[in-house]
């Protein structure tokens, strides 16, 4: 089956510019043609002699005529014209969609840099070449923090997989190993295979979306700050850290796992970069129809325009790597606030230290009985 023929949008806006223009000079020619024929009738019907009424008959008829033939050629003239003009205004007004159309078939993933760039009046063609341009710097933000994220991630899954290499050659490649040996390198392969594992997960929860409604529950989220604290009470106090907790009741609504893992993030990043005999503050409460969080620490000078960065996946705003720390952690803070459409602020301490709000939507509350 042949495809049936369609204009082009250029093609139906001319056409429809022309019949508008021609239709009007239809009314036009119709209603001049009436009111000459009209006024010829009135002129030639005043009484005359008998012997002129033939011949104003004859005059009449042929004015007519020729006044018909004229308006004829008038409207083909017209026709001919409003086509023809009709076409060039059409293809200048979508100009600007053609350029955007161009632009997009050229644009690959190396090329996402370019841009329309429209000038001209403001209006709907050019907003939309503005709307495009937006849309092609989102894209081009997005794709390079694609390919730096996978560079890291590449990189941090390097250092385990060559630690586990080596470990395995030198049982390989060295003296026969005794039994004690074997079981050390394996409790070392161990330790190595359950960190990938967990920089693995942290790397899955900073690529999920947004939570479908089925994924949302109440989630008490002062229990979990608080279990987060005792998990890291070992650790808090091998630093000398006083913790200040200040837990009122704050059910938040979303999902379980990923609200422990915001929570544990924190105040893993809270402990790790503190400093001896430091301090961490972790409050929680309810405020409208949102719940907050609120966990500060002591530590080292953060300037204001590092703040962003420390949100980045694999930044530590200039501080060196500490124990297994992968410089996810924020990152992951981040991407679950996103997943439950909340908000994140952070602000750096004068005294040194670090200061994130958090908040996110409170569970509804049941009505009473």
């Amino acid at each position: 089956m042949k495809p049936q023929f369609r204009l082009k949008v250029r093609g139906r806006l001319a056409l429809l510019l022309a019949v508008l223009v021609v239709l009007t000079g239809v009314v036009l020619l119709v209603a001049s043609y009436l009111l000459v024929d009209a006024n010829l009738i009135n002129r030639l019907d005043h009484p005359t002699p008998s012997s002129f009424v033939d011949s104003h008959q004859v005059v009449r008829s042929t004015l007519s005529g020729l006044l018909l033939f004229r308006y004829g050629l008038m409207l083909a003239a017209l026709v001919v014209i409003a086509g023809g003009v009709a076409w060039l205004v059409a293809g200048r007004m979508l100009r600007p969609l053609r350029q955007i159309t161009e632009t997009a078939r050229r644009i690959t993933g190396e090329g996402l840099h370019e841009r329309l760039a429209l000038g001209g009046l403001a209006d709907e063609l050019t907003e939309l070449g503005d709307t495009f341009d937006a849309m092609l710097a989102r894209l081009e933000a997005a794709f390079t923090d694609q390919q730096l994220f996978a560079a890291n991630a590449a990189h941090e899954l390097r250092t385990p997989l060559a630690v586990m290499r080596a470990e395995l050659d030198l049982l390989l490649t060295g003296p026969e190993p005794s039994l004690t040996e074997v079981r050390e390198t394996a409790t070392r392969l161990r330790r190595t295979v359950l960190g990938s594992e967990r920089l693995l997960e942290r790397l899955l929860t900073l690529t999920r979306g947004m939570l479908a409604p089925g994924d949302r529950e109440p989630v008490p989220l002062d229990q979990i700050a608080s279990r987060g604290l005792a998990a890291v009470d070992e650790a808090a106090c091998a630093q000398g850290l006083t913790i200040r907790p200040e837990l009122g009741e704050a059910c938040a609504y979303g999902d379980p796992w990923l609200l422990g893992e915001l929570v544990s993030n924190l105040l893993d990043n809270a402990v790790k970069y503190n400093c001896p005999r430091g301090w961490i503050a972790v409050a929680t409460h309810a405020d409208g129809d949102r719940v907050v969080l609120d966990v500060s620490n002591s530590g080292q000078q953060i300037a204001d325009p590092d703040l962003a960065g420390l949100l980045e996946p694999f930044r530590r705003a200039d501080q060196p790597r500490i124990g297994n720390s992968s410089g996810l952690g924020l990152s992951i803070v981040r991407a679950v606030i996103i997943a439950h459409a909340g908000e994140l602020r952070l602000r750096a301490l004068a005294d040194g230290g670090l200061a994130v709000r958090v908040r996110l939507p409170a569970a509804p509350r049941r009505p009473r009985a």
